[in-house]
């Protein structure tokens, strides 16, 4: 719920008070520092005052790293961390978001030598404001929490129901789920994908989306992909893809940058505690489609396929080709996508599994890893529809030419249906 830009900064700080801290004491004045949330103390408590946040306070909407370095400028001049305990976090806010910056992370900019503190801090043509400007945008990038009171207000108010808390100094972020993955993607698409150094259009030609950037994201440990067989790896400060072989036998690749110094990327991130729990790797990497463009989706067939079909599926062909059907025949699902519909199946050297995208033989690779029962030999990529058989694999191509065995290989497959024909010939409009 963002605020009306042209309220009062008085009222503004009053409806943040209410709607973020009620739980909290707003009430203590620190000279000029706009606002502050302390720890509510106990009747007739005489401890001292702990702090959680000071704050500068801007209506309408401001430039946030302008209002830091004004903060610490006020806190700086009347130096008022030889009064008060310092806080947890200092902060700034408008009428459309709020950010916060962990006190620790510009504690030493007091400290500087030869600095003039007795500047105005409201007035920003100062060299000493520009001087902590410049120290301030340094630090945010890795540092910098920040939430928008409409799109982020889930994030802000967990953000401070868990750091906010007495005594406590680690700070919590917001941990990835399977439950969550897919709402964070699209936070995600707004915030970081505008900021990565790609013609979005032509990697989509490529069959390289946005989500296997996402995926690269949320699958690492320190800004570096852990799951190295994914499509894209996020390597610290740039992502790598298109990784293979050439002719002189060296390993080759491709390079995505961002365009604003990785500012975006790490300030996004710095909310959320990554990788996600190692039990929701197989759920998160097997439910790609869910990022899949609908556009992409629909025109490849992108298709998740739920478990129960996958078991019924295989009912049926047992019903149909005998209780050992799985010892008796090859099978190659030419449409595999990430290989759910081969779930459940025994005997991986009788498998072949083939997708349009490379992504999705990455991530079936990377499956392996997790223990889908799969070959990364049987794996590859291929257009069912346009292809020649030449660029099969040597082992699948042995069966389609042998007569015998092409008789006990079974295509399974869930078709990409939205390429067989238009709407009209699916509805009987048409014509053939």
């Amino acid at each position: 719920m963002a605020y009306l830009h042209n309220i009062r900064e008085e009222e503004l700080k009053n409806n943040i008070a209410k709607d973020w801290f009620s739980s909290y004491d707003t009430t203590h004045i620190l000279g000029d520092i706009d606002f502050t949330v302390a720890v509510p103390k106990t009747d007739g408590s005489s401890a001292e005052t702990e702090f959680l946040l000071w704050a500068e306070a801007k209506k309408g909407s401001k430039p946030v790293e302008e209002s830091f370095a004004q903060l610490i400028l006020t806190i700086g001049k009347a130096r008022t961390f030889e009064s008060y305990l310092p806080p947890k976090f200092v902060g700034a806010f408008d009428a459309e978001r709020i950010a916060f910056l962990p006190y620790e992370e510009v504690q030493e900019i007091f400290y500087k030598n030869d600095f003039n503190w007795n500047v105005t801090p409201s007035d920003h043509t100062t060299k000493e404001f520009k001087e902590v400007l410049e120290l301030v945008k340094r630090i945010f990038p890795k540092s910098m929490y920040a939430f928008e009171y409409d799109n982020g207000k889930n994030d802000l108010a967990r953000f401070i129901k868990s750091n906010f808390i007495i005594g406590k100094k680690k700070i919590s972020r917001i941990r990835i789920s399977k439950n969550n993955f897919v709402v964070i993607y699209q936070k995600w698409l707004k915030k970081v994908k505008p900021t990565i150094d790609v013609n979005w259009e032509e990697a989509k030609k490529q069959g390289v989306f946005d989500s296997d950037f996402y995926l690269a994201d949320i699958l690492s440990a320190k800004n570096k992909t852990i799951q190295d067989k994914l499509h894209v790896l996020l390597r610290e400060t740039y992502y790598e893809l298109d990784r293979k072989k050439n002719a002189m036998g060296l390993f080759t690749s491709s390079k995505a940058k961002f365009t604003n110094e990785q500012e975006a990327h790490m300030q996004f991130w710095n909310c959320y505690d990554r990788p996600p729990k190692e039990e929701y790797w197989e759920y998160i990497i097997k439910r790609r489609d869910l990022l899949v463009p609908p556009d992409v989706r629909e025109r490849h067939g992108s298709y998740f396929t739920p478990q129960e079909w996958v078991e019924l599926s295989q009912q049926y062909l047992e019903r149909e080709l005998g209780d050992n059907w799985q010892d008796e025949y090859y099978i190659w699902d030419c449409a595999a996508g990430t290989g759910n519909l081969l779930n459940g199946l025994v005997d991986k050297y009788k498998i072949w599994a083939s997708t349009l995208d490379k992504a999705d033989v990455d991530v079936m690779e990377e499956r392996i890893k997790n223990g889908a029962n799969l070959l990364p030999s049987h794996i590859f990529q291929f257009d069912f529809l346009n292809d020649s058989f030449d660029k099969l694999p040597e082992g699948l191509r042995d069966i389609i030419n042998d007569e015998e065995k092409r008789k006990k290989l079974v295509i399974y497959i869930n078709p990409p249906y939205a390429e067989a024909a238009t709407t009209k010939q699916k509805t009987g409009t048409g014509g053939e």
